[in-house]
């Protein structure tokens, strides 16, 4: 009890002090504290005016503190007034006596236990109307709660510290599409690698293909579908990881042709004959499949939520109660896909851009790498090249990714099973190149090969159409 009396007490009134007294330390308190962490609503009211004085001047507000209060002091309310009186005299009183760096030492203490207080608060109130979601969301908003600005940083002059990038250089996971790999671009952790395609053209396969390449690298996977059913992710992920068709047993895979140079000399078509959902003995077959392959590597989980239902709060929480309960912590997030999370409808474009980045702040803040899709505009369904400016609502979502990949595929490739990626960013590598695709939807293969674009490509396609 003494040292919760302490950091709620004393604490506050020298946290206050400094911040309204101290020119060397205001602006780091100001950037740590808000009003609503002090307990007394006349601590806030100080605080707030404090904070808008650094924040207009620069300055801690000192002796003009009496003047901004001057409306409550000489009021009509006696008993408000002595209030605020007798902190100003305290505060005063203590500006040259506060032990300034015993004090900052104990912000962060300071800042953890209100967030946590003000979130037990919140939790029980949610309890109690019945709402434990809710509970569970705030209670974890409080133990996240963290002040991480007196870590200094990277200092340069440590050669060791300075270079420990080259720890990392071959880090990343793979996406199985080797014309994308050679080149760095793939999904790493504290990234955001965003796909761009028109409506109901590649977005999910494309996700889930990037899902399955994570898991056979044994990382663990997390995917959240906003838009499919768990049962259909479900299906399409046994698709893709053991190449099981819907009906159709045998499908024709799109086989590239090159020359000694790796170059693209022609398409060839092989028949293969797969297992179908529709086999007597599939239920079986699967089943050994699913735990021969599955119980021996890193956990991929999917987990549905409502469209336009999720917030980042709920999707933190849910991340946290997986570590918790199930000790599972993804390396790979797929969301999929963030436009259909619940989004303020009145401010649509500001609200989608604004997810966008809480994701990406999450992925860094829990070191996983993000891999999600966002829709392409009216004029991207019509285009025969995607490209990022045909991105559907905000278009900071390009500025917040670290890699955008728009996916292309016109009506006679969608036949021949053929797509195009464009990388059409790259933060930290290459990008504005062109990338062919083979694909087989049919036995839930979104890239079975790749090869840079040739310029006379569309001259092959017509061939093949014309065959």
């Amino acid at each position: 009890m003494a040292t919760e009396d302490k950091l709620s007490g004393a604490l506050q009134e020298n946290i206050l002090t400094l911040l309204c007294f101290n020119s060397e330390f205001c602006k780091l308190i100001r950037s740590i504290i808000s009003p609503n962490l002090f307990e007394s609503a006349v601590y806030r009211d100080v605080a707030s005016h404090a904070i808008d004085f650094v924040d207009q001047y620069g300055e801690p507000i000192a002796e003009h503190l009496p003047d901004s209060l001057e409306n409550i002091l000489s009021g009509t309310d006696k008993k408000k007034a002595q209030s605020y009186q007798r902190l100003l005299d305290n505060l005063f009183l203590a500006k040259d006596s506060v032990n300034v760096k015993y004090t900052i030492s104990k912000i962060h203490d300071f800042v953890r236990q209100q967030n946590l207080k003000g979130a037990v608060v919140l939790a029980v109130e949610a309890i109690e109307n019945g709402d434990l979601n809710l509970a569970e969301v705030e209670l974890n908003k409080g133990l996240r709660s963290q002040v991480n600005v007196f870590e200094q940083g990277t200092n340069m002059a440590d050669s060791k510290d300075a270079l420990d990038f080259l720890d990392d250089l071959d880090e990343g996971i793979r996406t199985g599409i080797v014309e994308l790999d050679k080149r760095d671009i793939i999904p790493r952790a504290g990234e955001m690698l965003l796909i761009i395609a028109p409506m109901k053209k590649g977005k999910s396969w494309g996700l889930m293909h990037l899902g399955k390449m994570a898991i056979l690298q044994r990382k663990t996977v997390v995917h959240i579908t906003l838009e499919m059913s768990e049962k259909r992710v479900k299906q399409r992920y046994i698709q893709s990881f053991f190449s099981i068709t819907k009906r159709e047993a045998t499908i024709k895979i799109p086989v590239f042709k090159t020359d000694a140079l790796g170059r693209l000399t022609s398409i060839e078509y092989d028949e293969i004959t797969r297992p179908t959902f529709n086999d007597p003995n599939i239920r079986k077959t699967l089943t050994a499949k699913v735990k021969k392959e599955f119980t021996k590597r890193s956990p991929l989980v999917i987990k549905q939520f409502p469209t336009s239902s999720l917030t980042i709060n709920e999707l933190d929480a849910y991340l946290d109660s997986l570590e918790r309960f199930h000790k599972i912590v993804p390396d790979m997030l797929v969301v999929d896909y963030p436009d259909l999370m619940k989004i303020d409808s009145g401010n649509l474009r500001i609200d989608t851009g604004t997810i966008f980045k809480q994701l990406r702040g999450m992925a860094i803040r829990r070191n996983f790498a993000l891999v999600t899709a966002t829709q392409a505009n009216a004029e991207g369904m019509k285009a025969k090249l995607v490209t990022d400016s045909m991105v559907a609502e905000d278009k900071s979502k390009i500025a917040t990714a670290d890699i955008v990949l728009t996916y292309s595929q016109t009506l006679e490739e969608k036949a021949l099973g053929l797509a195009r990626i464009f990388v059409s960013n790259a933060r930290n590598d290459a990008d504005k190149f062109q990338v062919l695709i083979s694909q087989a939807y049919a036995a839930g293969q979104f890239a079975l090969n790749s090869t840079l674009m040739l310029q006379d490509y569309w001259d092959v396609v017509a061939d093949l159409k014309e065959d």
